[in-house]
């Protein structure tokens, strides 16, 4: 009983994301974050091997 309350809840949930296309939103919002998170360790880490460089050479 407790896993179809669950289930029956899960789907509503989805739904209301979905039809409202509120989904697509978050999804996107989160792929802008985990970009720049990238963008920036890359960033970050060039500069630090071009320091490495300079110290060793």
């Amino acid at each position: 009983m407790i896993s179809l309350l669950q289930t029956t809840i899960a789907n509503t949930n989805e739904s209301v994301m979905v039809k409202d296309g509120k989904i697509y939103l978050v999804l996107t919002i989160a792929s802008i974050i985990l970009i720049g998170l990238f963008l920036y360790v890359t960033s970050v880490d060039r500069k630090l091997t071009q320091l490495e460089k300079s110290i060793k050479g």
